[in-house]
């Protein structure tokens, strides 16, 4: 038998037909991870390669798709079944596991595999799980971020406001700060302001920027 094309990761075209690769499955065509796992399979053979298809006692000739089922192997003896679990690119699946014949490699490709299943079903590779993990890490610091920046701001106790002069703030028994409080200080500009213009009491009668002195 001999090679002809590769159709995806787990088919391929060969003399003998259609052939679908025993006790693996791979990503379907425009899935992440098709085109890598097609590449490997074309790494392994070029048309025209002796090849080895194989089928085990009690596996079906072919599946519901008339497609040979077969294991293949190169003129080397390479699995090229096994090579796709061992480098991610396929799952172990269509065994006795999940219903179908049981087949004589299915524990070593268990086994091998590295690969996983996504909850719709879908072959998820090693490449492609760690690029999906990335991006809803992403999206979950994108969507933090944005509650962060929608969040009010925290409220801020402008508690100088129940005083309405100098004189009443001097005499509060609530352990505030009486004064002087300067414009020019960052931390106290908004107290200078309530003082010397927001109470109507020019608490900066001296113009010296000190209010409340």
């Amino acid at each position: 038998m001999t090679f002809e094309s590769v159709v995806d990761g787990d088919t391929v075209e060969t003399s003998a037909g259609t052939v679908r690769i025993i006790g693996i499955d791979a990503p379907e065509r425009g899935a992440c991870g098709h085109a890598e796992a097609s590449t490997l399979v074309s790494s392994l053979l070029s048309q025209g390669d002796a090849i080895i298809l194989e089928l085990p006692d009690g596996e079906n000739d072919e599946d519901q798709y008339g497609r040979i089922l077969r294991y293949v192997g190169t003129d080397e003896g390479v699995d090229v079944g096994l090579t796709l679990l061992t480098a991610g690119l396929a799952v172990a699946r269509f065994d006795s596991t999940d219903g179908y014949p049981a087949h004589p490699r299915e524990s070593d490709y268990h086994a091998a595999q590295v690969a996983t299943v996504a909850a719709d079903g879908a072959v998820t590779t090693v490449a492609c799980k760690g690029a999906s993990d990335a991006a809803e890490q992403a999206r979950i610091v994108a969507e933090q971020q944005a509650a962060e920046a929608a969040a009010p701001p925290p409220a801020v106790d402008e508690w100088w406001r129940q005083y309405t002069s100098c004189t009443k703030l001097k005499q509060n028994v609530n352990g505030h700060p009486t004064g002087p409080f300067s414009r020019d200080n960052p931390s106290e500009a908004a107290i200078y302001d309530w003082f010397a213009h927001g109470t109507g009491n020019n608490g900066d009668g001296e113009g010296d920027g000190l209010a409340c002195e």
